[in-house]
């Protein structure tokens, strides 16, 4: 209030929730939103909580040692990430260690081979094939089904087995194994598979990111 009061065309903002509660700090990012929207004033807001500066920016940069590594919209930021360091740091994701087998048809899509099956993906930088790549892929981006479907349209399909699920609320938490390979992946509450009991993934193409490794 202090700082707005002076009316500064730019306004710095150097981790201002940190010591709320968690419901407090939810309520003031859609008040700082709404103020920073009417007041029209530039802000620069520093924080290490990732769901503060999606919910609240129109650009982020994320940095590593000092230095910036990508920037762009809250949008391709998460789910555009260019590097291992920005996919891992902003939310959570599962990580495929992968090798580009063939340059698909459309622009930045691939055909990779990694430890749960040979997937479709896509990419925003140039691979060759045999290049060796990380495969990210959001937990909220896998669609979970106790029944395989022909012919779907999602693109990557394998089964799994459920090693353990949770209970969060607004949605479950499986860990899921395939092969060697374990999953996270969130489902709607009313999903009832159970521990041990086989299911199948299924995963748009153009949610798997090929970050080169």
């Amino acid at each position: 209030a202090r700082a707005l009061v002076m009316e500064p065309q730019l306004l710095l903002l150097d981790e201002p929730l940190s010591n709320l509660d968690a419901k407090l700090r939810e309520r003031m990012r859609f008040e700082l939103r709404r103020l920073q929207r009417e007041l029209k004033v530039t802000t620069v807001y520093v924080t290490h909580d990732q769901g503060e500066a999606l919910a609240l920016s129109h650009s982020i940069a994320v940095m590593n040692e000092g230095r910036i590594v990508q920037m762009g919209s809250p949008r391709d930021i998460y789910e555009r990430p260019r590097s291992r360091f920005v996919a891992d740091f902003v939310g959570t994701t599962n990580f495929l260690d992968a090798t580009v087998l063939a340059v698909e048809e459309g622009e930045g899509r691939y055909r990779v081979k990694s430890r749960i099956a040979d997937l479709s993906v896509r990419s925003d930088c140039s691979l060759r094939a045999g290049e060796p790549v990380v495969i990210s892929v959001r937990p909220e981006d896998i669609e979970l089904s106790e029944q395989h479907r022909e012919g779907t349209e999602i693109g990557n399909v394998c089964e799994g087995v459920v090693a353990a699920r949770v209970f969060l609320g607004e949605h479950l938490g499986f860990q899921v194994k395939v092969g060697e390979q374990f999953l996270l992946v969130r489902a709607h509450p009313s999903m009832s598979t159970r521990v041990g009991e086989k299911v199948f993934l299924a995963v748009n193409p153009e949610k798997c990111v090929a970050i080169p490794n």
